[in-house]
């Protein structure tokens, strides 16, 4: 499994309006369209499912881009 590429997918299926050429494993929260505590939950939701993982409060709100979400993931796994 390519750990990068399955949380771009998570990403783009959170997020469905971001285009691939948009996409940036440093942008933040501030930076997307309609990350709000919505999105977190969802794009959280999608990882925990997908990974097998569980995420505590702490990490979630430590969670603020790409970048952090893979390397809640790779603490994780």
């Amino acid at each position: 499994m390519n750990l990068d590429e399955e949380v771009k997918k998570i990403f783009f299926e959170t997020f469905p309006v971001l285009k691939e050429p948009d996409f940036d494993w440093e942008k933040t929260q501030n930076n997307y369209d309609g990350w709000d505590s919505f999105a977190q939950l969802n794009l959280i939701t999608l990882t925990e499912a997908k990974f097998e993982i569980t995420f505590s409060d702490d990490e979630i709100t430590s969670i603020i881009s790409a970048k952090t979400l893979l390397e809640a993931i790779k603490s994780k796994i």
